[in-house]
């Protein structure tokens, strides 16, 4: 079931290519510039894009918004562009999930690095400083900045400001919010922590869709144990199901490549039903987590809580099986080639919620007792308090949908025995997200463009 299939891409960000003059030779040396790349295996983020866009409307979004971040300087590049999900329903499976949520953080910290890295060949004296990207010429670009400004706001600790849209004549001035915002603060060799903060309705060429993130910040913190980046994104309000989405990464540096080196965990803030069903008001929640070793073998675990399920099997003859409110339990386990070795998807709670309009019996199109032959359902389904009544339990019914005729719904069949090792326990022990907006935090405060280093 194609829960999200024109779920909006949360990649947004600008190709960022900024012209640049010479650099300062005041500034510190490369080799100490830090770097937030995570090294993901290929296997959970689908692999860098190549130049080409692909088919899959993520993809191309993805690929036209941050193909390549050329440095004029230096004359090199690299893509942060990461090709992440195969089809356009990032809730196919956990495999799918994984690819989802991974390749937005592989691209932002790839950003991330682009900018420190252009923070090492421009002045850092505050100024704010004109780019190639002038708005008033023909070949203006405004997925691009105009105007940047670098500043050392410590001995330990530098900020990168990009602004959009600004005017020659009328440039930007100091305190004034950038649209781009990173700044991170390296207290030794080994740790590093720091945050970015993106208005995204600035940094896009008018192809933005009103259900697209319109915000987003990312946290960091690295040491010598362990890589943490926590990102947050807020959707527009013309996004019709959900208000933010949370993901959370953990790369731990002192396991064994072959055991728990990655950890993602993601919830989605949502307002509304996908499918809009008069008899059901409950919200439904959306939570995820997956592990991976170094090499990308892994294992994904998503919770899809309290959604609404209306099955209408022919609009045209008025035939209608009824609507549901059920939560469904997805396991997924993965080999680096993204193989799935073991999948259970089950149904762990279900009500009926009225709409029934299906006969008991038809000669030509599916009725009660064909559904019950179909699924091997008890003889006597949809009688008594077998899924008959509102509010009656219909698990029997929903798994036998989800198992036995999942081409309907572009699911993926249950299929092998849970293997048991590391991703067994690390499942068995899963810890979700709670909140989207943690540590006090809201979606008036969250996108300061502010960051203060741990004392």
């Amino acid at each position: 079931m194609k829960v999200l299939s024109n779920l909006p891409t949360l990649l947004l960000c600008s190709s960022l290519m900024l012209g640049c003059s010479a650099s300062d030779t005041t500034n510190k040396s490369t080799d100490s510039t830090p770097e937030l790349k995570l090294e993901l295996p290929d296997s959970i983020t689908g692999g860098q894009a190549s130049t080409v866009l692909q088919k899959s409307s993520f993809n191309q979004i993805a690929l036209k918004s941050v193909a390549f971040m050329q440095m004029a300087s230096s004359g090199s590049g690299e893509p942060c562009a990461f090709n992440g999900i195969d089809d356009d329903d990032p809730f196919r499976n956990g495999y799918q999930t994984t690819k989802f949520m991974t390749s937005v953080m592989a691209t932002w910290t790839c950003i991330a690095d682009f900018l420190i890295d252009f923070s090492e060949v421009v002045p850092h004296n505050g100024q704010i400083i004109e780019t190639e990207n002038d708005n008033n010429s023909s070949d203006f670009k405004a997925d691009e900045p105009t105007h940047y400004s670098i500043t050392d706001d410590s001995d330990s600790q530098i900020t990168v400001r990009l602004y959009y849209n600004y005017s020659r004549s009328v440039p930007p001035v100091a305190g004034e919010d950038p649209q781009f915002f990173v700044s991170w603060n390296r207290s030794d060799a080994d740790t590093v922590e720091g945050r970015m903060v993106i208005d995204a309705t600035a940094l896009n060429d008018g192809t933005r869709a009103a259900d697209d993130p319109v915000k987003m910040r990312m946290d960091f913190n690295f040491t010598s144990q362990q890589k943490t980046a926590d990102m947050l994104l807020q959707f527009d309000d013309g996004n019709a199901w959900a208000n933010a989405m949370r993901i959370y990464l953990v790369k731990d540096l002192i396991a064994s490549s072959l055991d728990q080196v990655f950890t993602i965990r993601g919830l989605i803030d949502m307002k509304a039903q996908f499918f809009a069903v008069d008899s059901i008001s409950e919200i439904p929640q959306i939570r995820f987590i997956t592990v991976s070793d170094a090499f990308g073998n892994g294992a994904a675990l998503s919770e899809f809580n309290d959604i609404s399920l209306p099955l209408e099997i022919s609009a045209l003859t008025g035939n209608h099986l009824g609507n549901y409110l059920f939560s469904k339990r997805d396991t997924f386990y993965f080999q680096a080639d993204g193989d799935g070795n073991y999948i259970n998807k089950t149904v762990t709670s279900s009500e009926y919620r009225g709409g029934r309009t299906t006969d008991n019996t038809s000669g030509f199109l599916l009725s009660l007792d064909n559904i019950i032959s179909l699924l091997n359902l008890d003889s006597a389904y949809f009688t008594g308090t077998q899924c008959a009544s509102i509010g009656d339990d219909c698990n029997d019914l929903l798994n036998g949908i989800f198992t036995t005729i999942n081409d309907i719904f572009g699911q993926d069949i249950n299929t092998g025995t849970e293997p048991d090792d590391w991703r067994a326990a690390a499942l068995g022990n899963a810890s979700y997200l709670n909140e989207v907006y943690s540590n006090g935090l809201d979606a008036n405060t969250a996108y300061e463009y502010s960051f203060t280093p741990a004392p």
